[in-house]
């Protein structure tokens, strides 16, 4: 290391800058007046500031509140869909704390197990053969493993040993898995019944919502907001599940009791709602009947089986009643003729299935002619499925029974 000598030279430059910060004399700028000769000639004075400040001045504005949202997406009065009285909202999103049994006290509406006579007939009569079994086997195989979606699934949880961390798997999401079941059970549908007549006079149509209000008799408004996977529509409207004398039993049946509960519970309230009934398909289209709904499940938290099946009811009620103030107006409480509405409800494992009869909209009060439901499952689709051991436990009822909804209407 070598050393050097100190230098005791000082800076000049540094002497003169600590001068000026600390004789604040110096600082002082004289303010001189105009020269008289200027003033004389009518010379303009400008600030040397206001020359130099090049940036464009914009002209004050107000800015909306809240800041650039539009008013369809606003949660306040100037909301275009904003309404004084708040209203009770059913969507896809509602769990019922008392499931299908609250969901039927809101639309007045009576259970029945198993589906309807013609339609237990028509399944009865026409078995899986081998290859179409097959072929449905062969459809959650490709919906479950044949599938080359890897992404991260969720994490595993054993009740028994919550502490215990399971290695994090990859492969088919229950998202995919679902509507890919479903796709696939149409698809077979639609090949097994290629050469029947009246089958081109079905349209399937995907991602489809639907809206119908309905007055209480305490001044409440319910608005049935329904979402569906998907909607098979038909040229000829469904018939009616039960006879006339049937329907007019139904005022001597009595509706499922929440007492101390009221029926409001568990329903989202709020002033942003629409009134207007909403059917997907116009009356000017060919093929505009509602046949079957097809409501899925493709999520991972839990949703108790009755709380799947409200939905299913939610969305069969809804359907109908927009479709029948679509046919005899908005006004109408007791539609000419009974809508019939198929519907199934399915997630990862199972499917479940039932028939919806629409005999009134005056919902006002519990008694009088009520609605029908004939439910049928959830039917398991398999015991096991995974890529160590394959599929396992396959059972063909559920296919069997979609089948027999999907040729429901058709020639023999």
């Amino acid at each position: 290391m070598r050393l050097t000598a100190v230098l005791c030279k000082q800076s000049e430059r540094w002497i003169k800058k600590e001068l000026w910060k600390n004789r604040k004399t110096l600082r002082k700028v004289g303010k001189y007046s105009t020269p008289s000769v200027l003033l004389e000639k009518g010379v303009a004075i400008h600030d040397a500031l206001d020359v130099a400040d090049d940036r464009e001045r914009l002209e004050p504005f107000e800015l909306p509140e809240p800041h650039c949202v539009p008013n369809h997406q606003r949660n306040d009065s100037q909301n275009p869909d904003w309404h004084d009285k708040a209203a009770y909202v059913l969507h896809n999103k509602t769990r019922l704390l008392e499931g299908d049994r609250h969901m039927r006290l809101l639309t007045k509406t009576l259970r029945y197990e198993g589906l309807p006579e013609s339609l237990m007939t028509a399944v009865e009569r026409e078995p899986l053969t081998e290859e179409q079994a097959r072929a449905a086997e062969e459809a959650l195989l490709h919906a479950h493993l044949w599938d080359c979606t890897q992404v991260k699934l969720p994490k595993k949880l054993d009740i028994s040993k919550p502490h215990w961390v399971f290695p994090r798997e990859y492969g088919v999401p229950v998202r995919r898995k679902v509507p890919m079941v479903l796709a696939n059970f149409n698809r077979l549908c639609e090949k097994m019944t290629s050469s029947t007549p009246g089958v081109l006079e079905r349209s399937l149509f995907r991602d489809i919502q639907a809206r119908a209000c309905v007055h209480k008799a305490d001044g409440n408004l319910l608005v049935f907001s329904a979402h569906v996977d998907s909607v098979l529509t038909s040229k000829e409207p469904l018939g009616a599940f039960s006879s006339p004398e049937e329907v007019k039993a139904t005022a001597d049946t009595e509706l499922p009791d929440l007492y101390p509960a009221k029926y409001t519970l568990e329903l989202e309230s709020r002033n942003i709602y629409k009134m207007d009934e909403l059917y997907p398909m116009p009356r000017t289209s060919g093929n505009q009947h509602p046949h079957t709904l097809h409501v899925t499940h493709p999520y991972d938290y839990f949703w108790f089986p009755q709380q799947k099946l409200a939905r299913a009811i939610l969305a069969s009620f809804t359907f109908a009643a927009a479709r029948a103030r679509q046919l005899y107006g908005a006004d109408t409480v007791t539609p000419p003729e009974p809508v019939a509405v198929q519907c199934t409800f399915s997630d990862v494992k199972s499917f479940g299935f039932l028939a919806y009869q629409l005999n009134t909209l005056d919902l006002r009060e519990d008694n009088g002619i009520k609605n029908q439901v004939w439910v049928d499952g959830p039917h398991d689709l398999y015991g096991n499925c995974n890529h160590e051991t394959g599929l396992e436990g396959f059972s063909p009822v559920a296919f069997q029974r979609f089948l027999a909804l999907y040729k429901n209407g058709l020639a023999a």
